[in-house]
């Protein structure tokens, strides 16, 4: 019993649902069996206080104390258990929602020809629909249902008067539109982190322009998801990133779901992550106003928490353009909440980098030498930021031991991608060459810068360009 479909399903109630359910399977209309009543108790005892004691002939013992064990009818009463769980959770879901529920109605008037009933469960899933905040597929597929449902009532009882046939078809073009959109940029999404993931957008670039000439965009659930597809595929078209921002921080964010606002932020905040690894550093600016109203509005946030490399790349923005005061009031602002487990390693590193880019190398070394970070990235991070301090204040044995620390550690990590690997291995060779040369030897310093321009891929290509440049 412990892994059955019934165990699982009790273990995820919560107390008010017990409650709920216990006096619903004591109502003749849901359940006529007492030892479907009794399991229930005896599985809510058991399960929710985490005993593992809940295994079918134990449950037998207690539902039926003086007979012998029977499979066979264990079973059904489990099945009967199951099924009352079902329905109580269909009913609680289906009548939670106000528009379905009167979509519902409408449905069950209509097909009785309940002229009046009718009229007025239509009216009020209008209002209800009308009246709730969000505008997001949900509002396009119900707005179609109702007029689906008043076509269907005018095409049988009202032969004669005008259908509404024009707006259920648009009504339902535009539920199509968004919900398209949408799962072509879940797509894309995925694509973008499993890179042997292939997709078909199927009839999406051919409704592209149909979506256009309908003046579908003006739904803000269509145009928001449309210039979010177009950011993503014609990134070198900046007016669709523009509106795509546009629709993000001026439409109320009350007309979509917490978890289509966050995609959109992210999705906002990867194009950034684009244009600045460009060099386009404009676009730190506005990542930074996404960062800002994201934590402030709790949008950023997953079970109240924040993920550290969320964390860590709102600071690396503010760095790279000089807004250090806002980076550190960020990382001590929201600090408390980081998952405890990685809260002190990734506030440390996050300090340090930013003591880092202020010049105060003498606090960023004290806080990056206290930690060896369990992230592989944030790891190689850190040394950089380290080789790089050792090469300012000239502890060049520190420099040299580092470096061939560094190197060691890039060969045994085979998990690392192999184009960053070659990155940063190049990195190591030419600060090797930096270390040695003779600055006073203008040809030895313009060979280095050559190679500097020249090797593909490199890290921290304009650091070393600027020291290569110091006189």
């Amino acid at each position: 019993m412990q892994k059955s479909v019934l165990s699982e399903i009790v273990r995820s109630l919560s107390k008010k649902e017990i409650r709920d359910l216990q006096k619903w399977l004591q109502s003749s209309a849901h359940n006529q069996r007492q030892d479907v009543v009794r399991l229930f108790d005896y599985l809510t005892k058991t399960l929710t206080n985490s005993d593992e004691s809940a295994e079918k002939e134990v449950a037998w013992q207690v539902v039926f104390p003086a007979q012998p064990y029977d499979d066979a009818y264990m079973r059904q009463v489990m099945y009967f258990l199951l099924k009352a769980i079902e329905e109580y959770l269909l009913f609680v879901d289906y009548t939670s929602d106000r528009v379905q529920y009167q979509i519902g109605l409408t449905r069950i008037y209509r097909r009785r020809k309940l002229e009046k009933a009718y009229a007025q469960a239509h009216r009020l899933g209008v209002q209800n629909l009308e009246g709730q905040p969000l505008r997001n597929n949900y509002y396009l597929l119900n707005k179609f249902f109702l007029e689906q449902e008043e076509s269907e009532w005018k095409m049988t009882n009202a032969q004669n008067a005008p259908v509404n046939l024009q707006e259920t078809g648009d009504a339902l073009e535009k539920w199509f539109a968004v919900e398209k959109l949408q799962i072509c940029n879940e797509m894309l999404a995925h694509r973008n982190i499993y890179s042997t993931a292939s997709y078909d957008m199927g009839l999406l670039e051919d409704t592209l322009s149909y979506f256009k000439r309908k003046n579908f965009l003006a739904e803000p659930a269509i145009g928001i998801h449309y210039y979010a597809y177009m950011s993503i595929t014609d990134p070198v078209e900046e007016q669709f990133f523009e509106q795509f921002e546009n629709l993000i921080l001026n439409s109320s964010e009350r007309s979509f779901n917490d978890t289509e606002v966050r995609t959109f932020y992210m999705t906002a905040l990867n194009y950034c992550t684009g244009k600045v690894n460009q060099g386009i550093l404009d676009y730190c600016y506005r990542a930074l106003v996404f960062y800002r109203s994201g934590m402030e509005k709790g949008i950023l946030l997953e079970n109240n928490t924040i993920n550290r490399y969320i964390f860590g790349n709102a600071v690396a923005f503010a760095v790279k353009v000089g807004e250090f005061d806002w980076a550190e009031k960020f990382v001590y602002d929201f600090q408390h909440l980081l998952e405890e487990k990685y809260c002190i390693s990734t506030v440390n590193f996050n300090l340090s980098r930013i003591y880092f880019e202020k010049g105060d190398y003498d606090k960023a070394q004290e806080l990056l030498t206290r930690f060896e970070y369990d992230y592989m990235y944030l790891n190689i991070i850190a040394k950089t930021m380290l080789l790089k301090i050792y090469y300012e204040k000239e502890e060049t044995d520190a420099l040299e031991s580092l470096l061939e620390s560094m190197r060691i550690y890039l060969q045994r990590k085979e998990a690392l991608d192999p184009t960053r690997k070659v990155a940063y291995k190049n990195l190591i060779s030419l600060m090797k060459k930096l270390v040695n040369r003779n600055p006073y030897s203008k040809s030895q310093s313009d060979k280095i810068r050559n190679l500097i321009e020249t090797t593909q891929p490199l890290a921290e290509k304009e650091w070393l360009l600027r020291q290569i440049n110091k006189k």
